[in-house]
C-alpha cells in the first residue's frame, strides 16, 4: 500500500473517532437539557445511529491496515463500504474528505527500474544488483572463457537456483 494513502486513511480514523466523541458530546447534552428546551428523540436516535456507523467504518478501515496494509487489496471491499457509509453519514466531515482523496491516489508501490541498479556506497565502490538471469548469464561467459571450472559453475548455479 502507498505510504501516503496509509497515512490518510490513518487520518481519516483519527478523526472518525473525533466525529464518535462529539456526538457522545450531543447525547449527553441532551439528557442534561431541561426536558422543555430539548430537540425531538428524532435527533437522539439519530446520534447513535451515527455513533454505530462511524464505529462501523473505523472498524473496517483499521481491516484495511491490518498488517501494515497487506490485505488492502484483497480487502478493498471493506475500504469501500466504509466510504459508502461515511459518506451517507456525513459528506462535508475530515475523516470523509480523506477517505475520499485516498480514491485518487494508486495504492501501489513504485520500485527501482533496471536503470536504478547501481547504487553509490562509497566514493571508489559501487555496488551492482544484478537478476538471476544476468548472474547465469556472467556465470556462463566465465566457464566460456575457462575462468572457472565444469564443477564451480554447476555449483554456483545450484546455489543461484
Amino acid at each position: 500500500m502507498n505510504r501516503t494513502k496509509k497515512i490518510l486513511i490513518i487520518f481519516a480514523i483519527i478523526f472518525n473517532f473525533g466525529s464518535i466523541g462529539l456526538q457522545i458530546y450531543n447525547i449527553v447534552q441532551w439528557f442534561m437539557m431541561k426536558p422543555q428546551s430539548r430537540t425531538p428523540v428524532f435527533y437522539l436516535v439519530f446520534d447513535f445511529i451515527t455513533i454505530i456507523a462511524l464505529i462501523a467504518v473505523a472498524v473496517l478501515l483499521i481491516m484495511c491496515l491490518w498488517d501494515n496494509g497487506k490485505y488492502f487489496r484483497a480487502r478493498y471491499g471493506c475500504y469501500m463500504t466504509a466510504l459508502v457509509i461515511s459518506i451517507i453519514m456525513n459528506l462535508f466531515s475530515l475523516a470523509t474528505i480523506f477517505l475520499i482523496s485516498t480514491m485518487f491516489i494508486s495504492d501501489w508501490e513504485w520500485t527501482k527500474t533496471k536503470e536504478d541498479k547501481t547504487v553509490n556506497i562509497d566514493k571508489n565502490v559501487d555496488v551492482i544488483f544484478q537478476t538471476k538471469e544476468e548472474k547465469i548469464n556472467l556465470l556462463r561467459q566465465k566457464k566460456e572463457r575457462g575462468e572457472i571450472t565444469e564443477e564451480e559453475f554447476q555449483e554456483e548455479l545450484m546455489k543461484l537456483l
